[in-house]
């Protein structure tokens, strides 16, 4: 019988559905000795939340259920060599507190419901089954409100702005990174010119501040020179995929 993980290990991230993610995941989680069940609750439960929503993909696939794109920036992140359980785990749940904080506190503790944002009593919530560091980690990788009244561009500098500072972390740069090559990878594939055109504006000038941060956290990031070396090579095909744009 073949070995599966190695069947997982070949096949490209852009290839697997969420079911096969979650298997490779698995897979990696058991080789590096990462805490299976801390992180499998936190798939569980950024697959729940999300499971109403959908995510724009590749020309092949049109539409995904929108749980492939955490799901696969886990699996990144466990393949550059990060065992950090609570990296892991706010990687799984980066975007929940910013699109679904109503889904998280209805699953977690729907007596805590409002009519407000519920972004905070998700984060507490989230705090309270995964632990504090966990959600420091989501809550500095959840983009601020937008102010409807300012322009694309400045729009646009105030993300790059907020990245810039919050990578400064290192457990933060790892969340956000795979978050960044995740969307800012898939931009080259969109068929809509349009729309192609747009997000490479907003995300070309963060490949540099994504590349001053490394240069800053090289040590501090956990893993090993490969994974280092990874990390600077995506930077690169990112800064060369989004430029003709």
């Amino acid at each position: 019988m073949k070995d599966l993980g190695s069947i997982y290990r070949a096949t490209k991230l852009k290839d697997m559905d969420s079911a096969a993610l979650v298997f490779a995941i698995l897979h990696e989680i058991d080789a590096h000795r990462v805490d299976r069940t801390q992180l499998g609750n936190a798939m569980e439960l950024a697959t729940a939340a999300h499971l109403s929503q959908k995510r724009i993909g590749r020309s092949a696939y049109p539409a995904d259920p929108y749980i492939v794109h955490p799901l696969r920036n886990v699996l990144r992140l466990i393949r550059l060599g990060c065992t950090d359980i609570d990296v892991l785990s706010a990687t799984a749940l980066h975007d929940t507190v910013e699109d679904q904080p109503q889904e998280i506190v209805s699953i977690l503790d729907e007596s805590r419901l409002s009519e407000g944002s519920n972004q905070q009593a998700a984060l507490e919530l989230i705090a309270d089954r995964f632990g504090a560091e966990t959600s420091r980690l989501v809550a500095a990788v959840t983009n601020p409100p937008t102010d409807t009244e300012i322009s694309k561009a400045e729009n646009n500098a105030a993300y790059t702005a907020h990245v810039a500072e919050v990578i400064q972390d290192p457990k933060v740069f790892l969340v956000k990174f795979t978050d960044f090559v995740d969307n800012a990878g898939s931009v080259q594939y969109l068929d809509d010119e349009v729309k192609r055109t747009k997000l490479a504006a907003k995300y070309a000038p963060v490949v540099e501040v994504f590349v001053s941060a490394l240069n800053v956290n090289r040590g501090l990031l956990g893993l090993t020179q490969s994974g280092i070396d990874a990390i600077d090579a995506r930077l690169t095909a990112l800064s060369q995929s989004l430029t003709p744009f």
